[in-house]
Protein backbone atom coordinates (compact mmCIF):
# COMPACT_ATOMS: atom_id res chain seq x y z
CA UNK A 1 0.00 0.00 0.00
CA UNK A 2 1.50 3.39 -1.43
CA UNK A 3 -0.33 5.46 0.86
CA UNK A 4 0.22 9.91 0.94
CA UNK A 5 -0.97 12.36 3.40
CA UNK A 6 -1.46 16.05 2.36
CA UNK A 7 -1.26 18.45 5.33
CA UNK A 8 -0.87 22.17 6.13
CA UNK A 9 0.47 20.39 9.75
CA UNK A 10 -1.44 20.78 12.93
CA UNK A 11 -4.12 19.21 11.97
CA UNK A 12 -2.94 15.18 13.16
CA UNK A 13 -0.82 14.32 9.87
CA UNK A 14 1.95 12.96 11.64
CA UNK A 15 0.10 10.85 13.70
CA UNK A 16 -2.27 9.72 11.32
CA UNK A 17 1.02 8.56 9.07
CA UNK A 18 2.92 6.77 11.92
CA UNK A 19 -0.25 5.30 13.49
CA UNK A 20 -0.95 3.99 9.89
CA UNK A 21 2.23 2.35 9.26
CA UNK A 22 2.08 0.31 12.67
CA UNK A 23 -1.29 -1.09 11.18
CA UNK A 24 0.23 -1.89 8.19
CA UNK A 25 2.99 -3.75 9.68
CA UNK A 26 0.76 -5.97 11.96
CA UNK A 27 -1.18 -6.67 9.33
CA UNK A 28 0.92 -7.35 6.13
CA UNK A 29 2.04 -10.74 5.05
CA UNK A 30 5.68 -11.55 6.01
CA UNK A 31 6.86 -10.61 2.04
CA UNK A 32 5.73 -7.74 2.19
CA UNK A 33 7.07 -4.07 3.64
CA UNK A 34 5.76 -0.40 4.41
CA UNK A 35 7.80 2.30 5.55
CA UNK A 36 6.70 5.26 6.94
CA UNK A 37 9.41 8.01 4.98
CA UNK A 38 7.55 11.31 6.95
CA UNK A 39 7.72 14.18 4.09
CA UNK A 40 8.66 13.37 0.73
CA UNK A 41 10.50 16.38 -0.15
CA UNK A 42 13.07 17.07 2.40
CA UNK A 43 15.18 14.65 2.10
CA UNK A 44 15.00 10.71 1.39
CA UNK A 45 17.78 7.79 0.55
CA UNK A 46 18.35 4.56 -0.13
CA UNK A 47 20.55 2.35 1.79
CA UNK A 48 20.91 -1.14 2.61
CA UNK A 49 18.47 -1.92 5.86
CA UNK A 50 20.39 -4.99 7.53
CA UNK A 51 17.37 -5.85 9.31
CA UNK A 52 15.52 -6.53 6.51
CA UNK A 53 18.83 -7.98 3.93
CA UNK A 54 17.38 -5.37 1.14
CA UNK A 55 17.91 -1.72 -0.25
CA UNK A 56 15.08 0.43 1.06
CA UNK A 57 14.34 4.30 1.63
CA UNK A 58 14.40 6.02 4.92
CA UNK A 59 15.79 8.94 6.09
CA UNK A 60 19.25 9.39 7.51
CA UNK A 61 19.81 12.71 10.47
CA UNK A 62 22.71 14.13 7.69
CA UNK A 63 20.55 13.72 4.96
CA UNK A 64 17.63 16.85 6.03
CA UNK A 65 16.82 19.33 3.64
CA UNK A 66 16.35 20.43 0.18
CA UNK A 67 19.07 18.98 -1.88
CA UNK A 68 17.02 16.72 -4.01
CA UNK A 69 15.02 17.60 -7.15
CA UNK A 70 11.47 16.38 -7.49
CA UNK A 71 12.74 14.62 -10.29
CA UNK A 72 15.32 13.00 -8.06
CA UNK A 73 12.53 11.94 -5.15
CA UNK A 74 10.66 10.71 -7.72
CA UNK A 75 13.41 8.20 -8.74
CA UNK A 76 13.57 7.43 -5.47
CA UNK A 77 10.26 6.13 -4.76
CA UNK A 78 9.93 4.43 -8.41
CA UNK A 79 13.03 2.50 -7.98
CA UNK A 80 12.11 1.05 -4.99
CA UNK A 81 9.68 -1.90 -4.89
CA UNK A 82 8.77 -1.51 -0.59
CA UNK A 83 5.19 0.05 0.16
CA UNK A 84 5.66 3.73 1.01
CA UNK A 85 3.78 5.69 3.62
CA UNK A 86 4.38 9.30 3.61
CA UNK A 87 3.18 13.01 3.71
CA UNK A 88 3.34 16.11 1.50
CA UNK A 89 3.36 19.67 3.50
CA UNK A 90 2.13 22.17 1.30
CA UNK A 91 4.70 24.41 3.33
CA UNK A 92 7.64 22.45 2.26
CA UNK A 93 6.77 22.41 -1.20
CA UNK A 94 6.73 26.61 -1.47
CA UNK A 95 10.06 26.51 0.56
CA UNK A 96 11.57 24.79 -2.24
CA UNK A 97 11.24 26.94 -4.89
CA UNK A 98 10.47 24.16 -7.82
CA UNK A 99 9.26 25.53 -10.98
CA UNK A 100 5.89 24.85 -12.15
CA UNK A 101 6.56 22.32 -14.25
CA UNK A 102 8.75 20.32 -11.88
CA UNK A 103 5.83 20.68 -9.21
CA UNK A 104 2.74 19.04 -12.07
CA UNK A 105 4.83 16.47 -13.00
CA UNK A 106 5.64 15.28 -9.36
CA UNK A 107 1.64 15.85 -8.18
CA UNK A 108 1.06 13.50 -11.52
CA UNK A 109 3.62 10.90 -10.30
CA UNK A 110 1.98 10.98 -6.94
CA UNK A 111 -1.71 10.88 -8.11
CA UNK A 112 -1.01 7.93 -10.45
CA UNK A 113 0.67 5.72 -7.49
CA UNK A 114 -0.49 6.89 -4.30
CA UNK A 115 -3.43 6.45 -2.02
CA UNK A 116 -3.90 10.26 -1.15
CA UNK A 117 -5.19 11.19 2.23
CA UNK A 118 -5.99 15.17 2.10
CA UNK A 119 -6.07 16.20 6.30
CA UNK A 120 -8.14 19.04 7.55
CA UNK A 121 -10.11 20.64 10.60
CA UNK A 122 -13.32 21.42 11.08
CA UNK A 123 -12.23 23.95 13.68
CA UNK A 124 -9.42 25.94 11.88
CA UNK A 125 -9.78 28.42 14.72
CA UNK A 126 -7.85 26.24 17.19
CA UNK A 127 -5.76 25.06 14.21
CA UNK A 128 -4.41 28.82 14.25
CA UNK A 129 -4.10 29.22 17.76
CA UNK A 130 -1.40 25.82 17.39
CA UNK A 131 0.55 27.32 15.03
CA UNK A 132 0.85 30.26 17.40
CA UNK A 133 2.14 28.60 20.17
CA UNK A 134 4.56 26.41 17.57
CA UNK A 135 5.96 29.61 16.98
CA UNK A 136 6.75 30.20 20.35
CA UNK A 137 8.03 26.14 21.35
CA UNK A 138 9.68 25.70 17.75
CA UNK A 139 8.62 21.99 18.02
CA UNK A 140 5.81 20.90 16.00
CA UNK A 141 5.55 17.32 17.96
CA UNK A 142 6.92 15.85 20.75
CA UNK A 143 7.67 12.33 21.73
CA UNK A 144 8.51 11.66 24.82
CA UNK A 145 6.73 12.99 28.48
CA UNK A 146 10.28 14.65 29.32
CA UNK A 147 10.22 16.22 25.90
CA UNK A 148 7.09 17.98 26.16
CA UNK A 149 8.04 19.33 29.30
CA UNK A 150 10.86 20.52 28.45
CA UNK A 151 9.49 22.20 25.40
CA UNK A 152 6.54 23.58 27.30
CA UNK A 153 7.33 24.43 31.08
CA UNK A 154 7.77 28.03 30.23
CA UNK A 155 5.22 28.52 27.94
CA UNK A 156 2.80 27.26 30.41
CA UNK A 157 4.13 28.98 33.10
CA UNK A 158 4.15 32.47 31.59
CA UNK A 159 1.59 31.93 28.38
CA UNK A 160 2.03 33.57 25.38
CA UNK A 161 0.38 36.74 23.16
CA UNK A 162 -0.13 35.22 19.48
CA UNK A 163 0.51 38.82 17.42
CA UNK A 164 -2.99 39.80 14.78
CA UNK A 165 -0.90 39.52 11.85
CA UNK A 166 0.38 36.23 12.41
CA UNK A 167 -2.82 34.53 13.65
CA UNK A 168 -3.92 35.69 10.21
CA UNK A 169 -1.17 34.30 8.54
CA UNK A 170 -1.90 31.00 9.85
CA UNK A 171 -5.51 31.37 8.69
CA UNK A 172 -4.31 32.30 5.37
CA UNK A 173 -1.60 29.82 4.97
CA UNK A 174 -4.97 26.94 5.72
CA UNK A 175 -7.16 28.64 2.92
CA UNK A 176 -4.13 28.56 0.40
CA UNK A 177 -3.49 24.59 1.46
CA UNK A 178 -6.98 23.69 0.71
CA UNK A 179 -6.83 25.48 -2.56
CA UNK A 180 -3.62 23.66 -3.51
CA UNK A 181 -5.31 20.32 -2.62
CA UNK A 182 -8.35 21.13 -4.84
CA UNK A 183 -6.39 22.36 -7.48
CA UNK A 184 -3.32 19.55 -7.67
CA UNK A 185 -4.60 16.34 -6.23
CA UNK A 186 -7.16 13.51 -6.73
CA UNK A 187 -7.91 12.77 -3.41
CA UNK A 188 -9.04 9.50 -2.17
CA UNK A 189 -10.16 10.08 1.56
CA UNK A 190 -10.62 13.21 3.79
CA UNK A 191 -8.79 12.86 7.44
CA UNK A 192 -11.12 15.00 9.44
CA UNK A 193 -9.00 16.03 12.58
CA UNK A 194 -12.35 16.37 14.84
CA UNK A 195 -14.68 13.92 12.99
CA UNK A 196 -11.82 10.96 12.93
CA UNK A 197 -9.44 11.48 15.16
CA UNK A 198 -11.81 9.79 18.12
CA UNK A 199 -12.65 6.78 15.67
CA UNK A 200 -9.14 6.62 14.15
CA UNK A 201 -8.66 3.10 14.27
CA UNK A 202 -11.92 2.60 12.56
CA UNK A 203 -11.23 5.35 10.21
CA UNK A 204 -7.52 3.51 9.03
CA UNK A 205 -8.77 0.28 8.50
CA UNK A 206 -11.67 1.52 6.67
CA UNK A 207 -8.96 2.67 4.16
CA UNK A 208 -9.04 1.33 0.58
CA UNK A 209 -5.72 0.19 1.27
CA UNK A 210 -6.66 -2.04 4.07
CA UNK A 211 -9.73 -3.63 2.14
CA UNK A 212 -7.78 -6.96 1.21
CA UNK A 213 -6.74 -7.90 4.58
CA UNK A 214 -9.00 -10.34 5.94
CA UNK A 215 -9.65 -9.66 9.51
CA UNK A 216 -7.50 -6.96 9.98
CA UNK A 217 -5.85 -7.02 13.83
CA UNK A 218 -6.86 -4.10 15.98
CA UNK A 219 -4.59 -2.57 18.14
CA UNK A 220 -6.22 -4.64 21.38
CA UNK A 221 -5.73 -7.71 19.29
CA UNK A 222 -2.19 -7.24 18.75
CA UNK A 223 -1.23 -5.12 22.16
CA UNK A 224 -4.41 -6.08 25.01
CA UNK A 225 -5.37 -2.58 25.16
CA UNK A 226 -7.37 -0.77 22.98
CA UNK A 227 -5.59 2.29 20.64
CA UNK A 228 -7.93 5.18 22.56
CA UNK A 229 -7.03 3.94 25.92
CA UNK A 230 -3.11 3.84 24.47
CA UNK A 231 -3.40 7.38 23.36
CA UNK A 232 -4.97 8.45 26.80
CA UNK A 233 -2.21 6.99 28.32
CA UNK A 234 0.29 8.72 26.26
CA UNK A 235 -1.65 12.00 26.77
CA UNK A 236 -1.85 11.56 30.64
CA UNK A 237 1.76 10.05 31.75
CA UNK A 238 2.96 13.24 29.69
CA UNK A 239 1.31 15.80 32.29
CA UNK A 240 3.08 14.18 35.27
CA UNK A 241 5.84 16.43 34.51
CA UNK A 242 4.14 19.32 35.27
CA UNK A 243 2.60 18.40 38.54
CA UNK A 244 -0.99 17.97 37.07
CA UNK A 245 -3.84 16.73 39.57
CA UNK A 246 -4.94 13.60 38.34
CA UNK A 247 -8.63 12.43 39.75
CA UNK A 248 -8.64 9.13 41.46
CA UNK A 249 -10.30 7.67 37.83
CA UNK A 250 -7.05 8.84 36.11
CA UNK A 251 -5.08 7.61 39.25
CA UNK A 252 -6.49 3.95 38.57
CA UNK A 253 -6.97 4.14 34.90
CA UNK A 254 -3.26 4.75 34.54
CA UNK A 255 -2.12 1.90 37.24
CA UNK A 256 -4.56 -0.52 35.42
CA UNK A 257 -2.58 0.06 31.90
CA UNK A 258 1.05 1.50 32.32
CA UNK A 259 2.45 -2.35 31.73
CA UNK A 260 0.29 -2.41 28.33
CA UNK A 261 1.18 0.70 27.36
CA UNK A 262 5.20 0.64 27.62
CA UNK A 263 5.03 -3.32 25.98
CA UNK A 264 3.30 -1.05 23.26
CA UNK A 265 5.84 1.30 23.26
CA UNK A 266 8.47 -1.15 22.99
CA UNK A 267 7.37 -2.56 20.11
CA UNK A 268 6.76 0.87 18.34
CA UNK A 269 10.34 1.66 19.53
CA UNK A 270 11.34 -1.20 17.42
CA UNK A 271 9.85 -0.06 14.29
CA UNK A 272 12.03 3.29 14.74
CA UNK A 273 14.98 1.42 15.30
CA UNK A 274 14.62 -0.97 12.12
CA UNK A 275 14.15 1.89 9.98
CA UNK A 276 10.45 1.48 9.35
CA UNK A 277 9.83 5.06 10.98
CA UNK A 278 11.42 7.65 11.47
CA UNK A 279 10.14 8.82 15.11
CA UNK A 280 7.42 7.39 17.62
CA UNK A 281 3.58 8.71 17.99
CA UNK A 282 3.51 11.93 18.70
CA UNK A 283 2.21 12.86 22.23
CA UNK A 284 -0.99 15.00 21.84
CA UNK A 285 0.26 18.34 23.29
CA UNK A 286 -2.83 20.70 24.26
CA UNK A 287 -6.31 20.50 24.65
CA UNK A 288 -8.51 23.22 22.96
CA UNK A 289 -8.79 23.93 26.65
CA UNK A 290 -5.29 24.10 27.49
CA UNK A 291 -4.56 26.23 24.58
CA UNK A 292 -7.18 28.67 25.32
CA UNK A 293 -5.32 29.30 29.02
CA UNK A 294 -1.85 29.35 27.38
CA UNK A 295 -2.91 32.21 24.94
CA UNK A 296 -3.79 35.47 27.05
CA UNK A 297 -5.58 37.36 23.81
CA UNK A 298 -7.71 33.97 22.96
CA UNK A 299 -10.79 37.03 22.52
CA UNK A 300 -8.86 38.90 20.29
CA UNK A 301 -8.34 35.79 18.07
CA UNK A 302 -11.46 34.57 18.33
CA UNK A 303 -12.77 37.82 17.10
CA UNK A 304 -10.03 37.79 14.06
CA UNK A 305 -10.81 34.39 13.34
CA UNK A 306 -14.90 35.28 12.70
CA UNK A 307 -13.86 38.17 10.26
CA UNK A 308 -11.63 35.46 8.35
CA UNK A 309 -14.35 33.26 8.16
CA UNK A 310 -17.16 35.22 6.38
CA UNK A 311 -14.31 36.58 3.87
CA UNK A 312 -12.73 33.21 3.17
CA UNK A 313 -14.04 31.24 -0.11
CA UNK A 314 -16.92 28.72 0.01
CA UNK A 315 -14.18 26.22 -1.18
CA UNK A 316 -13.12 26.49 2.68
CA UNK A 317 -15.04 24.63 5.15
CA UNK A 318 -14.56 26.78 7.97
CA UNK A 319 -17.56 28.10 10.79
CA UNK A 320 -17.91 30.87 12.70
CA UNK A 321 -17.95 30.21 16.37
CA UNK A 322 -19.35 32.04 19.52
CA UNK A 323 -17.77 31.78 22.84
CA UNK A 324 -20.64 29.40 23.91
CA UNK A 325 -20.02 26.97 21.34
CA UNK A 326 -16.28 27.02 22.04
CA UNK A 327 -16.77 26.23 25.65
CA UNK A 328 -18.90 23.55 24.94
CA UNK A 329 -16.85 22.06 22.21
CA UNK A 330 -13.62 22.81 24.82
CA UNK A 331 -16.37 20.55 27.47
CA UNK A 332 -16.70 17.91 24.81
CA UNK A 333 -12.80 17.14 24.00
CA UNK A 334 -11.80 17.53 27.88
CA UNK A 335 -14.70 14.79 28.19
CA UNK A 336 -12.99 12.28 26.18
CA UNK A 337 -9.34 12.63 27.72
CA UNK A 338 -10.05 13.19 31.34
CA UNK A 339 -13.51 11.93 32.00
CA UNK A 340 -14.34 14.89 33.24
CA UNK A 341 -15.32 18.30 32.85
CA UNK A 342 -13.14 21.39 33.56
CA UNK A 343 -15.20 24.18 35.30
CA UNK A 344 -12.79 26.63 35.31
CA UNK A 345 -12.72 27.28 31.65
CA UNK A 346 -16.34 29.10 31.86
CA UNK A 347 -15.21 32.36 30.70
CA UNK A 348 -11.73 31.18 28.78
CA UNK A 349 -13.31 32.35 25.38
CA UNK A 350 -15.16 35.62 26.75
CA UNK A 351 -13.50 36.95 29.28
CA UNK A 352 -13.43 40.58 27.42
CA UNK A 353 -15.92 40.88 25.07
CA UNK A 354 -19.50 40.09 24.45
CA UNK A 355 -20.76 36.93 22.54
CA UNK A 356 -22.64 39.82 20.37
CA UNK A 357 -19.54 41.37 19.83
CA UNK A 358 -17.37 39.01 18.64
CA UNK A 359 -19.79 37.65 16.32
CA UNK A 360 -20.44 41.13 15.22
CA UNK A 361 -17.41 40.51 12.97
CA UNK A 362 -19.16 37.70 10.81
CA UNK A 363 -22.07 40.13 10.16
CA UNK A 364 -21.93 41.00 6.29
CA UNK A 365 -22.61 44.42 5.39
CA UNK A 366 -26.47 44.46 4.58
CA UNK A 367 -29.62 45.98 6.30
CA UNK A 368 -31.09 42.44 8.05
CA UNK A 369 -31.23 41.47 11.45
CA UNK A 370 -28.49 40.39 13.39
CA UNK A 371 -28.48 36.55 13.18
CA UNK A 372 -25.29 34.60 14.27
CA UNK A 373 -24.06 31.86 11.52
CA UNK A 374 -23.63 28.94 14.29
CA UNK A 375 -24.83 25.65 11.86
Amino acid sequence: MNILILTPDRVGSTLLQRVTTVYANMNEPADKLTINLHELTNGIVSYKNEKFNRTVLGKKHDKWGYWQSLEQVVDCLSTHDHDKISRLAHYHIKSRGDSLSDQLSFYQYLNDNFFIIACRRQNVFEHALSWGIVAESKKLNVYSHAEKFDVMKDIHTNGINIHPDAFNRSLQQYQDYIEWVDRHFLVNAYYEYERDLPNLENFILGLNPFKGVQSPLRWEDKFDISWADWNRMHYLLSLVPFDYLFTDEEKEFMKTNIDLYSSCRVFIQDLVQDGIMVSGIPIKLHTLNEKAKIVSNVTQCLENYNKWVRLAPPSVPAVTYSPTILEETSQMEQLSWHKTVDQTNASLFGNTLPDFKLLKSDLQQLPYKFKPNNS
